[in-house]
């Protein structure tokens, strides 16, 4: 096989497989940056009515906010109101200010808002939308010195330079790649990150009417602990948006799940009477949901995100469970990264018609993940341990979730560690933000201070298990 030569005569292109959060945010970022490049769907919609509640938070916000869109976010939805942990009585364990304390440093509020809003906004907003073409389900794809040949379904093709894989955790590029990788000796074996995602947590979610309860305020945050079981609600003005998440069977790597009608009515009668709140169970969000379905929810980071001219972005390279509402931002950082490492390629190349070989794709892929692999590393960790945590799948995480992490001082570390998070999250480095104040004091935090606060936190985490060790020893010796 060669890949037309045609295609060197052209300008540098990019073709992304997948036109969700991810797929659409590399739109963006790559228009921004005056780089061609074309998007293929699978379906024949771009918005899907699948999944709940997510929230974006102030650093993905900021690059939302270079996409030119953020306002109109901000405008439709209505900013955390209260926030509340709960036990699994339904009673209140304690009364967070998370969201508040974020819009105090960095003059934002996380926005809570459902999938299928943010990829309308992200559609809507892009400055040319023939990039994006649907019913384009990829087939295979072709390889050699001059680029890559993308073959879909119906026998057409796209060239390019390299293809980005924004297409899920099950992608079908990751698999394109991977046989890339195994056909190819110059590359390492792919073996072990075949089995690096896996899963063994569902989820049961929906958007319910909030019209049905009137004890819930418009705008709140729910975190309610449990047995086996973590439950989160965020409510909106017009939608109650929830999710349980509960523990099944392990699967690595993940199979994809379509639960029948006799499956579904199973989950739904074994949490029925789970309390959500003092007068409210999940039987009661279920009965009069808009909308809702289980889902996997996998969890897992590939130690090698890309092979010859394939890259991957998002949860096609990295999953995470669904606890701390990071996975779509970690994902709209990855393609910002990505798209800073490309827009500087193609601005500091002296070449008149810009083609990178394959060995130069190598290098900036590689820079690409070497920025990003640590910090989606830590999250993830943090986001299955919150999971495990908050579903009391150990006593030392049932102590720590119910009575250390509530404690003042520690609500307050917290708190610091988010902030230095957000405050050194990246952004697109060749475009300006349009309404975000970049001189709130949140994002001046010098990157120093990140690693005094990560080392604060362990700390205090190690010292508080370790007394918390003690008390219940010495409680069961006396």
């Amino acid at each position: 096989m060669e890949v037309h030569s045609e295609h060197s005569k052209k300008a540098f292109r990019v073709v992304i497989v997948g036109a969700g959060i991810v797929g659409l945010s590399l739109s963006h970022a790559l228009q921004l940056a005056s780089i061609d490049h074309v998007v293929l769907e699978r379906q024949k919609e771009i918005v899907s009515l699948r999944g709940a509640a997510l929230v974006v938070f102030p650093g993905a916000a900021r690059i939302l906010d270079q996409f030119g869109i953020l306002k109109d976010m901000q405008e439709s939805t209505t900013p955390v109101q209260a926030e509340f942990i709960r036990w699994p009585d339904g009673s209140v364990n304690t009364n967070p200010n998370n969201h508040a304390t974020l819009k105090e440093y960095f003059g934002i509020a996380p926005i809570t808002l459902n999938r299928q809003s943010l990829l309308e906004r992200l559609y809507d907003g892009l400055l040319d939308k023939s990039v994006v073409r649907t019913n384009a389900r990829v087939e295979r794809i072709e390889q050699d010195h001059n680029g890559v040949k993308v073959f879909m379904a119906d026998g057409t093709f796209e060239f390019g330079d390299l293809v980005i894989g924004a297409d899920g955790v099950h992608s079908h590029t990751r698999e394109l790649m991977w046989d890339y990788s195994e056909r190819t000796s110059s590359e390492p074996d792919p073996g072990m990150d075949r089995q690096a995602i896996s899963t063994e947590y569902r989820a049961i979610y929906g958007v319910s009417d909030p019209l049905r309860f009137p004890s819930l305020g418009p705008a709140e945050v729910h975190i309610c602990l449990d047995t086996g079981t973590s439950k989160l609600v965020f409510t909106q003005p017009g939608a109650v948006m929830w999710a349980v998440m509960y523990r099944d069977e392990y699967s690595q790597p993940p199979k994809p799940y379509q639960p029948d009608v006799s499956e579904t009515e199973e989950v739904v009668k074994r949490f029925k009477d789970l309390k959500i709140t003092e007068d409210i169970t999940f039987e009661d969000l279920w009965v009069c949901k808009i909308r809702g379905g289980i889902l996997n929810m996998e969890e897992g980071i590939l130690e090698k995100w890309h092979s010859g001219r394939i890259v991957l972005v998002g949860d096609s390279a990295h999953k995470m469970t669904a606890d701390i509402g990071m996975g779509a931002n970690m994902a709209i950082e990855s393609a910002a990264v990505l798209a800073n490492v490309l827009q500087r390629a193609v601005a500091g190349s002296f070449r008149q018609s810009y083609h990178p070989t394959q060995p130069e794709l190598s290098a900036l892929f590689a820079d690409y993940q070497s920025q990003r692999y640590i910090r989606v590393k830590q999250i993830m960790k943090l986001s299955g341990s919150t999971t495990r945590m908050r579903s009391y799948q150990s006593i030392w995480k049932r102590i720590w979730i119910s009575h250390i992490a509530t404690l003042p001082i520690m609500q307050k570390m917290v708190v610091k560690r988010m902030v230095a998070s957000f405050a050194n999250a990246p952004k697109l480095e060749y475009v300006k933000t349009r309404t975000i104040n970049q001189h709130a004091r949140g994002w001046r935090i010098e990157p120093e201070n990140q690693k005094q606060v990560t080392s604060n936190v362990r700390f205090l985490y190690l010292l508080l298990l370790l007394l918390s060790g003690i008390a219940i020893s010495y409680t069961m010796v006396s």
